[in-house]
């Protein structure tokens, strides 16, 4: 059965069509050459000077530029097959993806919901469930966000309330509810924080973008004895800049330029267990894009850990331009806090 469905597959057919034209097209054009004196010997006993030279290679043009035609034509329609192809694969690989991510959580609050049900916990062990399933809810919610925000027309174009946020603190309220994740995995996090001035922007949006950069270093960070995560924050004169460094599989130069697509996921070895769904830094892209932002990575490469950087206006800054966005992304961004870093993992 496999045999058969190798040997009838579309590009195994697409190929041999091609060569099955090309064939007949060579087999044409030397028929009508070898015949053609016989031809004009016809047209001549049927009317003297009916056979022309010039109208002899114009039917021959004309043959070989339909072939080329039809030869076109499959090939068009093969492109569109191929595009269709990756379209549904990666629909069914969203749709598994997404199933797995919704029921892990739902999993995790039921199982808690249960032993609070049936069996006797202390009163510190009740409040460590409850802030589990709150984080979980959490995650839930986010999930949920991402894929409504995927599924919109135009993420760009989505209403977002700006107001004016303490990005310092702001950035501790995320960590704070990343911190029991971190400590199941053994993953040290570490919090490089500088004051920078206030900014304007939408907070609900912002923290979806911070919680998937932090999500993705908690999920690509290799297991090892010094596994760290480090967020910065610091500023220039026009943009402040939110760095999440890990030290996790790392990016080769094909993925750097790929990573922010929908639906793409890195595809590696080490992350065939990893679930996602390859919306996250696609929706983050979006979102830091409506504020004016830019967002960009950096990688020395396999195994050697990745930076994800949020570049945002300062109040009272414009937003970038069409072609300072494009450029942005190019820039490695350094975060330096003279006054040390803070250790807020375990």
């Amino acid at each position: 059965m496999n045999k058969i469905k190798t040997i009838f597959h579309p590009i195994i057919i697409f190929i041999g069509v091609q060569i099955a034209w090309i064939i007949l097209m060579a087999i044409w054009i030397r028929w009508y050459l070898k015949n053609r004196q016989d031809f004009k010997a016809f047209a001549e006993r049927l009317q003297p000077g009916l056979f022309a030279t010039d109208l002899n290679w114009v039917v021959l043009l004309e043959g070989c530029f339909l072939m080329i035609l039809i030869l076109g034509g499959f090939y068009v329609i093969f492109l569109f097959w191929n595009k269709q192809a990756k379209l549904n694969q990666l629909q069914s690989n969203f749709v598994s993806s997404m199933t797995h991510e919704l029921k892990s959580p739902l999993a995790s609050i039921q199982l808690y919901l249960e032993t609070l049900k049936y069996h006797d916990v202390s009163r510190e062990e009740a409040r460590d469930f409850v802030e589990t399933m709150l984080n979980d809810t959490e995650r839930l919610s986010g999930l949920i966000e991402n894929i409504l925000r995927a599924s919109h027309p135009d993420p760009k174009n989505m209403q977002n309330e700006f107001q004016a946020v303490d990005l310092k603190v702001f950035l501790e309220e995320v960590v704070e509810v990343h911190k029991p994740q971190f400590r199941e995995n053994k993953i040290d996090l570490i919090c490089d924080f500088t004051p920078v001035p206030t900014i304007m922007m939408d907070q609900r949006s912002m923290r979806m973008v911070f919680n998937n950069l932090m999500s993705n270093a908690l999920r690509y960070t290799l297991e090892t004895k010094d596994a760290s995560v480090t967020v910065r924050l610091g500023a220039d004169s026009r943009f402040c800049h939110i760095a999440f460094e890990d030290r996790g599989i790392g990016l080769n130069e094909k993925e750097i330029k790929r990573i922010f697509r929908k639906f793409y996921r890195v595809s590696k070895p080490e992350t065939q267990n990893i679930v996602g769904a390859g919306l996250g830094l696609y929706i983050s892209s979006e979102i830091v894009k409506n504020h004016g932002g830019s967002i960009n990575v950096t990688s020395d490469g396999k195994d050697k850990g990745s930076t994800f950087t949020v570049s945002l206006p300062l109040s009272g800054v414009p937003a970038l331009s069409w072609w300072e966005t494009l450029k942005t992304p190019f820039k490695r961004v350094s975060i330096t806090n003279p006054a040390g870093a803070g250790r807020a993992g375990n």
